[in-house]
């Protein structure tokens, strides 16, 4: 189902057993056959929903019916919404988009669908980023210093490595959160 998955660790059962019912069984079956770890070049990786569902509900419109799933290498975060859509929340650009309705087919999708990964994954930039900064550790992402809402550039000159929840929460402090008006 996942091709090149590098494992970081073991999904704890007990989380297993909390979202059985409430994400796709891919997921369940992901989550005891692959743990935790990164895919599509290490771009995607596999999370843990309970590290981030506080942060995706406290910044996120949609927060208390999504589920988080997968981070991207630019801190995206991929979400289970209403038991029916796989959403994602561009939280450097504060935009969210809906990527498809239910997950049958999204796993082949993100290896043979050009204008699925085109339209909501950046991987000619990460691409870029990989070969002038190096992989990333699981836990961080590609940062845009400065940040894309306070006026940097996407670029790969603009780019930066670090720990995607603290990445995230800062994106939020200083430019806002999505679909939530303060």
């Amino acid at each position: 189902m996942l091709r090149d998955f590098k494992k970081e660790k073991d999904m704890p059962k007990e989380i297993i057993e909390k979202y059985k019912g409430q994400v796709p069984d891919e997921i369940i079956e992901i989550w005891k056959n692959y743990g935790l770890g990164s895919f599509l070049n290490g771009y995607l990786r596999v999370i843990n929903p309970d590290d981030y569902k506080e942060l995706v509900e406290e910044t996120y419109f949609r927060g208390k019916e999504s589920i988080p799933l997968f981070t991207t290498a630019f801190a995206d975060v991929i979400t289970w919404q209403k038991n029916r859509y796989i959403g994602i929340i561009f939280y450097k650009e504060e935009d969210f988009d809906i990527i498809d309705s239910g997950m049958d087919f999204f796993f082949t999708d993100i290896y043979t669908e050009d204008s699925l990964r085109n339209d909501f994954f950046d991987l000619k930039l990460y691409e870029k980023a990989v070969k002038k900064y190096g992989e990333l550790e699981y836990n961080q992402s590609f940062c845009f210093v400065p940040l894309l809402g306070l006026g940097g550039k996407k670029s790969v000159d603009n780019l930066d490595k670090g720990d995607t929840l603290t990445h995230i929460y800062l994106i939020t402090e200083l430019v806002g959160k999505v679909g939530i008006d303060d």
